[in-house]
């Protein structure tokens, strides 16, 4: 059974009336939950987060289904209503975050603890042209994704390096927190979702990945899911370098990485200069991520870590 919270309206408003619609459904989810693996005895059930759930209503479920799950794909466990202590009640806790995996180990067990990568999703994150021209480009860099301080400093380094380069900056709370920055005359998108993100980085020349930067417990992404949309959306990508993105893509021959804010402009300049070798690099990286690295694939594998145990 699927439930889904009614549409409500966009910014500040908006999360406004999220927060009052959850607030007064809250404990009316948990129970209808509970009751429907009462009636319905499921093999497993699978919650994300788990924010709403503590750990009495847990071992509720629990009565009445033979597995109990957790898919966590954020980066911190500092959510409203999120106990910790909960996570040792699932039978399964699957998170996106490798950086997660010690300690959920040391946490609730190693034998609890499973990772499974972000993915792409697609029927969204796919080309919207068949073929692009270069009046089909609408900017030179692209960053796409909700502000952070942490990001806002990564463009500015490559802002103030060279200001005239072109750069769109989609997503929410930029306009509200970058007065007085070098980014202040760049062009802001705002919001960006589904198959108008997927024109957008198409279109985009060069997509910058950047992540939200380091949280309270010093724990930060080195992937997320835009790691794996770009490519899936026929971007060139940019990414911040880690050790991870290289496992997923080989950078130089399917995108390319960066380390700090010379880098990333001295290969806006260099790739902006070579649209040939740009395409070629998109095909490669679109090849490696469809697929291979769509949620579809993520799924199964999800279910080849369930099905032992159902």
């Amino acid at each position: 059974m699927l439930h889904y919270l009614p549409k409500v309206v966009k910014g500040k408003l908006g999360r406004i009336g999220r927060r009052l619609v959850l607030s007064g459904g809250d404990s009316a989810f948990v129970r209808d939950t509970i009751e429907n693996c009462r009636l319905l005895k499921p093999d497993f059930v699978l919650i994300g987060k788990g924010a709403l759930f503590d750990r009495g209503s847990l071992r509720e479920i629990k009565k009445h289904s033979e597995l109990l799950v957790n898919y966590y794909p954020d980066f911190h466990f500092n959510h409203r209503g999120l106990d910790t202590e909960s996570f040792g009640e699932y039978d399964l806790f699957i998170t996106t975050k490798t950086f997660h995996v010690e300690y959920l180990k040391e946490l609730i067990g190693a034998e609890k603890v499973r990772y499974v990568p972000h993915g792409y999703v697609p029927s969204v994150h796919q080309p919207v042209l068949e073929a692009l021209s270069e009046g089909d480009y609408a900017t030179d860099i692209l960053y796409v994704g909700n502000w952070s301080a942490y990001k806002q400093r990564w463009l500015e380094d490559l802002i103030k390096l060279d200001p005239k380069l072109d750069l769109t900056i989609g997503g929410n709370r930029w306009s509200e927190n970058i007065g007085g920055s070098v980014l202040v005359r760049k062009r802001l998108l705002g919001e960006r979702a589904d198959l108008a993100y997927a024109a957008a980085v198409q279109t985009a020349r060069i997509n910058v990945a950047i992540h939200f930067g380091p949280g309270p417990n010093g724990w930060q992404d080195k992937v997320s899911t835009r790691t794996f949309e770009i490519p899936a959306c026929g971007g060139f990508m940019l990414h911040i370098d880690n050790d991870e993105v290289r496992e997923f893509f080989e950078p130089g021959l399917e995108i390319d990485v960066f380390s700090c804010g010379e880098e990333l402009n001295d290969k806006v300049r260099f790739y902006l200069g070579r649209p040939d070798l740009r395409a070629k690099m998109i095909q490669r990286a679109y090849e490696r991520a469809v697929p291979h690295y769509s949620y579809v694939d993520r799924a199964k594998a999800i279910s080849n870590i369930l099905e032992p145990r159902t």
